[in-house]
């Protein structure tokens, strides 16, 4: 099960990265002209399986911003119809039969374009690989309606929503640091200090993005040394008990089982305690008590049982339907990182041993425990930053002769504005999304007041204590109004329409858009002082090349011109009228005018289209995933679900440990044509192994045979095209120890290795193990790993 998650987990981030970069459409070309093409056959239920299965998923989520009538792709076949159209349904399944029908080299137009299968290529790039759910599912209606088959499926293959795909996430930077504060009582820093998580999809905690570099393996080998050594300058703050009077082996014993459940979340097994017993004993018996307990903790602190999150479930613990459920421990360890995230307390962690975590309402009733507790914040807070890129405040360059009041002083506290904003909101207001975008009331300090030029919060202490004031008619509503979201979203020297809208669409509307044509130079317009911004940005759309995307973004955009790239209010621009008026176009649910942000943020309330990309946004942070593939369905039932409730954030977070995604994965199916596996398959090389082999124990068809003793399985953990990164695992299958050898063919040269050592001859890269993982007992694994230049 393990080898074969992690190995789809490696092909799925090529498909992950590749929907991330696919924006310029889904299906057809500019070239193309209009046409319905040959009849179609169809089955009686087309427009409800269209609707569940095709439009909403797939072409309304990934396609209908540039398929839109103003997008760039509004001149092909596919033009998608807003559902402001009460017709529209119907349009857009009409639209879609045309292509299913028109064949190009023996395969249906709309399979053969968004998955990169079509002759002239796709502008958008590869949307739909083959292999996967959504290419499934538009192969199934390409088949209703060609042929009349497959009429029997259900119409709505999301009424039994799966779970998606689990895969061991490693802690993020922000997570090491909260938990080794709380295993140890100290401030950390030293996550902060590592190489920078990935961010896709927004979050920097993408499941699919956080793996364990060379550089990243050293940092915290590091780290791991520096915590050890720290913690025993107090030995009493972490041991369980006096080496004196129990004995030091049966302290470090006691140690090894308290400790050792702590920092895995989970009961040490045996094997386990054993293990580190006798790592204390090695180096206790030379050095002394207290440099055994730092060797136990050094080395625990580098386990991946500590860096990674391993809830991917026991096989023995199967529900219904081919599920494999999460341990109890597993599922307090999932709610403590979703809404803490750190490491679980002392109630989770005797809810989990007594086995109280197995119903929805045991889950229900730790969420809202937790999500009552002020240690909650920091996830309510950091979601909202990340949400809104407000993480790139600190790196937002301005210019010190237009703006010489900007400073690190303000930046902070627009920052402390946005955090007290978003926790009044959702413990003590309304606690909706709509709140958040139009509330009449902000946070500041008399400081950030003078410099908004807003009045001063009533009874604030000094120049830098922060209360509540109501913002009347100051222009301002909201978070967007912020001036932390204003600084990041502009200019050097001024503000952004294009940036701020774009904010709107990708971030409040889950609308990638795409990067300038081929040929545009992406400058912002020359500083005209006898022009406003609006009217230096007005040959966007003018510009045939330009306008499509630009229609998208700058209407939006320019509401924000009463404020300057700081975030200040401004009743003009150089003496020059503002124009704030606005509006959006080709939003699937969304359309109105509006005058400045108040009025925007109004509409954005107010907005399905806002309501269900944060409930989608919010999957994707919870659950480290995109919310694509098996996902798709679970994340639109969170959405509507969502939109037809409360709109109250705290809700939706608990709505959201109630899927069957938090508590289950749908296991993997035993190999054909060999040996019960429930690990999934035993062969390397599957899933795009750049070594181009098997490896020892797979034969072609991954079965790894009767005579061989061992399974080794390959992870591609990256491949950048000039090189890349595997992790190997070798399983002892036999039933006695085993001093393992591996062959392979190795494409490239080894650059870097851990855990194993090699040698190579006649073209072949034979591998050894290090001294401690060498010889494997009967059932035991270890994993090695190396990076190979081509």
């Amino acid at each position: 099960m393990l080898r074969t998650v992690l190995r789809s987990n490696s092909i799925r981030i090529t498909g992950a990265l590749a929907l991330t970069a696919a924006f310029a459409g889904c299906l057809g070309g500019e070239d193309e002209k209009e046409g319905n093409g040959p009849g179609v056959v169809g089955c009686p239920d087309d427009l409800a399986f269209f609707q569940n299965n095709v439009y909403e998923p797939l072409l309304e989520k990934k396609c209908f911003v540039c398929h839109s009538a103003t997008g760039m792709a509004g001149k092909s076949r596919l033009v998608l119809t807003p559902r402001s159209d009460p017709d529209a349904l119907e349009k857009n399944l009409k639209v879609a039969r045309a292509l299913a029908v028109e064949q190009e080299g023996g395969l249906s137009v709309l399979l053969s374009r968004p998955s990169g299968q079509h002759p002239n290529g796709h502008p958008g790039g590869t949307l739909f690989e083959q292999g996967t759910p959504d290419y499934a599912t538009l192969s199934l209606f390409v088949t209703r309606t060609t042929r009349g088959e497959g009429c029997a499926a259900p119409s709505a293959a999301c009424t039994t929503v799966q779970p998606g795909p689990r895969v061991l996430r490693r802690l993020t930077r922000h997570e090491y640091d909260a938990t080794i504060s709380e295993l140890f009582g100290i401030e950390s820093q030293w996550g902060a200090s590592f190489v920078p998580d990935i961010v896709i999809g927004g979050f920097d905690n993408n499941e699919d993005a956080l793996r364990v570099s060379p550089l990243f393996a050293d940092q915290v080998r590091r780290a791991a040394e520096e915590i050890a050594t720290l913690a025993l300058t107090n030995p009493s703050s972490i041991l369980p008990c006096d080496p004196v009077a129990a004995g030091p082996e049966a302290c470090a014993k006691t140690f090894v089982d308290t400790f050792g459940k702590r920092a895995f979340r989970r009961p040490l097994s045996a094997e386990d305690a054993k293990r580190y017993v006798t790592l204390y004993q090695t180096i206790a018996d030379k050095e002394g008590f207290n440099e055994g307990i730092e060797a136990v903790i050094t080395a625990m602190l580098q386990s991946p049982h500590f860096l990674y999150r391993t809830e991917i479930g026991d096989n023995s613990i199967a529900s219904e339907g081919g599920r494999v459920r999460l341990t109890p421990h597993e599922i307090a360890t999932e709610l403590s990182y979703m809404l803490w995230g750190t490491m679980p307390d002392d109630e989770l962690f005797a809810a989990a041993d007594a086995n109280a975590l197995g119903t929805p309402e045991q889950i229900e009733a730790q969420a809202k425990r937790l999500l009552q507790d002020p240690r909650s914040d920091e996830i309510l807070e950091r979601f909202a930053i990340a949400w809104l890129e407000l993480d790139r405040l600190d790196a937002a360059p301005k210019d010190s002769a237009t703006y010489p009041e900007w400073n690190a002083e303000i930046r902070a506290a627009m920052i402390e504005e946005t955090r007290q904003f978003v926790r009044h909101v959702i413990r003590n207001g309304e606690g909706t999304i709509a709140e958040l975008l139009d509330a009449p009331y902000t946070f500041v300090s008399p400081k950030l007041a003078t410099f908004y030029g807003l009045p001063a919060p009533a009874g604030a202490a000094d120049e830098n204590d922060f209360g509540m004031i109501e913002l009347g008619d100051t222009g301002r509503a909201g978070i967007l109004t912020h001036g932390s979201v204003l600084a990041t979203h502009g200019k050097p020297a001024g503000s952004s329409p294009v940036h701020r809208g774009k904010l709107i669409r990708e971030r409040l509307f889950c609308q990638p858009l795409p990067p300038p044509p081929p040929g545009v130079v992406a400058e912002p317009p020359p500083v005209d002082t006898t022009k406003s911004t609006r009217e230096r940005y007005a040959a966007h759309t003018t510009v045939e090349l330009c306008k499509s995307c630009h229609d998208l973004v700058d209407p939006i955009g320019f509401a924000f011109e009463h404020f300057d790239g700081i975030g200040r209010y401004r009743a003009d621009e150089n003496g020059l009228p503002i124009d704030a008026s606005g509006e959006i176009l080709s939003a699937p649910a969304t359309t109105g005018s509006f005058v400045g942000v108040p009025e925007l943020a109004s509409v954005l309330a107010d907005s399905a289209d806002a309501q269900g990309c944060y409930a989608r946004s919010w999957l994707r942070y919870a659950y480290g995933q995109l919310d694509e593939g098996r996902l798709a369905c679970l994340s639109s039932q969170v959405a509507d679900e969502f939109q037809k409730g409360n709109l109250r954030v705290l809700d939706l977070l608990v709505a959201l440990t109630r899927t069957s995604h938090f508590t289950e994965r749908v296991a993997d199916p035993p190999e054909p044509g060999g040996p019960s596996n429930p690990s999934g398959t035993g062969g390397g090389g599957a899933g795009g192994d750049p070594t181009g082999s098997g490896g020892a124990g797979a034969s072609g068809g991954g079965d790894p045979g009767p005579t061989l003793p061992y399974v080794v399985d390959t992870t591609v953990d990256s491949d950048w095209g000039s090189g890349y990164q595997l992790t190997i695992q070798v399983t002892n299958i036999g039933k006695e120890s085993l001093t393992w050898s591996i062959p392979m063919q190795v494409e490239g040269t080894i650059a870097n290795i851990w855990n194993a050592s090699y040698t190579v001859a006649n073209g072949t890269t034979h591998f050894v193990g290090a001294e401690h993982n060498a010889t494997l007992a009967p059932g035991q694994a270890t994993s090695f790993g190396f990076v190979a230049n081509r």
